[in-house]
């Protein structure tokens, strides 16, 4: 009797700009589409980055609100990689709703821990930003959303994936512009996040 094939591990990669790949070729060199190589044929990773998103849902441009988070829930992933707070913490943002994002934030996790598929949520801490371009701070990013993170992630028994403390803050892994990373810098942060992720699916 021919023995049927092991089931793909669906991953679900949820994220703004960072995540969609502002770069050449994003669809073979954005994060998630070097995450897909790295884990090989077992596995399915889906990039439902959408530019500008914020965590928050009274932020500027709410991921909530984003044909991706729709899409995202569909497909019913084994794995979720939530990649945002970068555009939280943009002035306007954070100013009005930082004492919001716990609370939006478990939100997501709960919203997706429910799912039939019950997936296995990672969280990751935002990439360094080494400009204050678009309104986007650093000093936010360390001193809100990064402890909230690590806070939120206690409380909910998930995995952090310390993409702030693992990219080297070094231009070369940055577009010009300062905050998205460059090809090198996705496949760098692709590299942290396979190796977090695989010790749980292997």
């Amino acid at each position: 009797m021919a023995q049927s094939k092991p089931a793909v591990i669906k991953v679900a990669c949820v994220g703004d700009s960072i995540t969609f790949g502002i770069i050449p070729d994003r669809l073979h060199k954005s994060w998630p589409a070097v995450l897909q190589s790295l884990l090989g044929p077992g596995y399915d990773v889906e990039n439902f980055g959408h530019s500008g998103a914020t965590m928050l849902k009274k932020g500027n441009l709410p991921y909530w609100t984003t044909k991706e988070f729709t899409k995202a829930t569909a497909f019913n992933p084994d794995i979720v990689i939530i990649m945002l707070g970068t555009n939280d913490s943009k002035t306007y943002n954070w100013s009005k709703h930082s004492d919001e994002f716990s609370d939006d934030a478990k939100a997501m996790i709960d919203h997706f821990t429910n799912l039939p598929s019950h997936p296995t949520i990672f969280i990751c801490t935002p990439p360094p930003a080494l400009t204050d371009r678009f309104s986007i701070s650093e000093d936010n990013i360390i001193k809100g959303i990064i402890p909230d993170i690590q806070q939120i992630a206690a409380e909910c028994h998930i995995s952090v994936i310390d993409i702030q403390g693992q990219l080297p803050k070094d231009a070369k892994y940055y577009n010009a512009d300062g905050i998205h990373p460059n090809t090198s810098g996705e496949a760098y942060m692709a590299r942290a996040i396979a190796k977090s992720i695989m010790p749980t699916t292997n």
